[in-house]
């Protein structure tokens, strides 16, 4: 047995979490299976599961060695797929990471016309404004907001995100309309931080050709924008967030938009995956996809 089908049924046992079944998906004796996993073991010189007569589950060793394995059959099925003269239909799990505010407000009420098109990929969604690791973590692509530091994974600009600038009626009454970015000394922020350095996102406006970036007095600080929007409710201070995220605020007049004379700047969307030669096929149909879908919501274009 070679080690890409011992590979493949350990995978398959640490998906089932069984032995037995792992054999039934794979259309194997029983003890073909226990072979292999031992196999694999004497060969890494580690335990990689935990066996007991009711269920299996991963050790320490096991987990990062399934992790690796699973990767490496994805982009073994990839690879043949990319080079088939026939259309191949993508298939396998597509580990996304995607900002807050974009994957509620856009992404995820749009997910179901994706699922649609392409019932064969498995959707493994997280949400989060922090960085991530793509490799360590197993992720196939990041959607992020704002300008991207240097990286060794690509990046691909696809659109950018309307924001606006607001407060809540209590914050306004306490401490008054602000009409120019001059009286902006006057008022307290909701700013937003990211990575463990806790840098402070600026705010940029656009005033006539130019574009105007201002960091605000902290009323309190966050790095997650579901916290931000709570902030911004509960009166700490003036927000600048994502539009379609905070519109059904402004709807019904929990937040209120502030100095509409100076537009906040959309902030650019990028998507990012490993540095490679070629996009796997379900990586590229999602890039596509989303590259539309902003689109459609006119979030592409002169502003990108």
């Amino acid at each position: 047995m070679d080690q890409l089908q011992t590979m493949q049924i350990y995978v398959q046992v640490v998906d089932s979490g069984s032995f037995t079944q792992a054999a039934e998906v794979l259309q194997l004796h029983r003890p073909t299976i226990t072979k292999a996993v031992q196999q694999l073991e004497r060969e890494l010189g580690v335990r990689l599961l935990h066996r007991t007569t009711r269920k299996v589950s991963v050790t320490t060793e096991g987990g990062e060695f399934y992790q690796r394995c699973r990767r490496l059959l994805e982009d073994v099925n990839d690879t043949f797929s990319s080079f088939t003269s026939h259309a191949v239909v993508p298939t396998g799990r597509l580990r996304l990471d995607l900002p807050v505010t974009l994957a509620k407000s856009v992404i995820i009420p749009a997910l179901p016309d994706f699922q649609k098109r392409y019932p064969q990929i498995e959707l493994i969604l997280g949400a989060t404004d922090q960085p991530v690791d793509l490799f360590d973590d197993g992720i196939d692509c990041v959607v992020r907001l704002g300008e991207l530091k240097d990286s060794s994974l690509v990046a691909r600009r696809i659109g950018a995100i309307p924001m606006v600038t607001c407060a809540s009626p209590d914050y306004l009454e306490r401490y008054g309309m602000p009409m120019s970015l001059e009286e902006l000394d006057q008022h307290r922020a909701v700013n937003f931080f990211t990575g463990r350095e806790r840098k402070v996102v600026d705010w940029a406006f656009r005033v006539e050709n130019t574009i105007v970036t201002l960091r605000l007095r902290s009323g309190i600080m966050t790095n997650e924008s579901e916290a931000l929007l709570a902030c911004g409710l509960a009166g700490f201070g003036l927000l600048q967030g994502v539009r379609p995220a905070l519109q059904p605020y402004l709807d019904t007049g929990r937040l209120i938009q502030v100095l509409a004379d100076y537009p906040a700047m959309p902030k650019p969307v990028s998507i990012l995956y490993p540095s490679r030669s070629y996009l796997t096929p379900k990586v590229r149909v999602f890039v596509d996809w989303l590259t539309q879908l902003l689109d459609h919501h006119h979030l592409s274009g002169s502003d990108c």
